[in-house]
């Protein structure tokens, strides 16, 4: 017979849990009401007959203290303000703009649009003029290229990385002079959370 071993999963932080109303195990507590205000102690059945006059929850708080602290609120409002105050700050996102080194006048102008665009939305934009094969021998046609890209672009903006050479790529980033303007003029329709990489080889 063959013994299976179930793998564990990893424990999820779901943060501290409340004992709510008449989960609570105590016969009397100190309640306290949702500003913090001592309300008096009292005993479970008077303080849930309390709060459901006030259509509010009994929340434990302190089980350890003698009587245990409870507090009187809204726990669905509580509940949600919690998950809001731990949710992670959502990094910023930078927009990927690639070309191709053979790019031609026109088609690095439809590209340069669509950085004005993303600039105009408030945006970290990457420039990208890959080489590939043997154009890698002559990384002076990526770098010129680069500059006829940033030369496009008609959004005033300033440097977070000016042109630099990487690996098979020449790479700069920028961002609206006043993002915060930027921001409010262009328009939220269409955003994605991940970088949009934009290609031409031609």
């Amino acid at each position: 017979m063959t013994n299976y071993r179930r793998r564990r999963r990893p424990k999820r932080d779901i943060g501290p849990r409340y004992v709510t109303n008449e989960y609570i195990r105590h016969d009397e507590m100190r309640l306290i009401g949702e500003e913090g205000n001592f309300i008096g102690i009292m005993s479970k059945v008077d303080a849930l007959k309390l709060a459901e006059n006030n259509e509010m929850d009994l929340v434990e708080i302190n089980p350890k203290a003698n009587p245990p602290v409870v507090k009187m609120m809204d726990f669905n409002k509580f509940k949600y303000q919690q998950s809001k105050h731990n949710q992670k700050p959502k990094e910023d996102k930078i927009k990927t703009v690639r070309v191709s080194v053979r790019i031609g006048p026109h088609d690095l102008a439809v590209q340069a649009k669509k950085v004005d665009e993303f600039l105009g939305k408030g945006m970290k934009v990457k420039l990208q003029v890959q080489m590939k094969g043997r154009e890698k021998a002559h990384p002076e046609v990526s770098e010129e290229v680069i500059w006829q890209f940033i030369k496009a672009i008609t959004t005033e903006f300033k440097y977070l990385q000016e042109p630099k050479l990487i690996s098979d790529s020449y790479f700069a980033t920028v961002q609206a002079l006043n993002p915060v303007i930027a921001a409010s003029n262009g328009k939220d329709e269409g955003d994605e959370d991940e970088d949009d990489i934009e290609e031409s080889d031609e």
